[in-house]
């Protein structure tokens, strides 16, 4: 499990200074439509594919009680997003943008989705 754990800490670590890192501080990425929500995606899509490797150790068939955890996990993640997206607004040189809940959520759930797809396949991946 602490194979598992220390990327996932360590990608949470990333994201949640990422996120509440005042405005002054985020680096300045090429700007292209979607840039930013893109950025939001992959940070959501890692961390929520990095924990569902910590929460399933081994590659196995997801049986049908678990589909239960997996959908209150993801809606947690989606609460998480909201959250951290709300809390922008309290940070120097950050704000609240809709949008990017949305992205997050997309990362999530899509991180959530290709996980599930690898663990069927018994990816090395997951």
């Amino acid at each position: 499990m602490k194979k598992r754990l220390i990327p996932a800490l360590i990608w949470t670590i990333g994201v949640l200074y990422a996120i509440f890192s005042p405005g002054s501080n985020v680096p300045k990425i090429p700007k292209f439509f979607g840039s930013d929500k893109l950025i939001h995606f992959m940070l959501f899509f890692g961390l929520v594919f990095l924990w569902n490797r910590v929460i399933n150790e081994k590659p196995h068939p997801i049986e049908k009680k678990n589909r239960y955890f997996f959908t209150n996990y993801l809606v947690f993640w989606i609460l998480f997003a909201i959250f951290t997206e709300y809390m922008q607004r309290y940070v120097p040189g950050r704000s609240f943008d809709g949008w990017d809940i949305v992205a997050n959520a997309l990362g999530g759930t899509i991180g959530t989705v290709v996980f599930v797809y690898l663990n069927k396949r018994k990816s090395a991946l997951v």
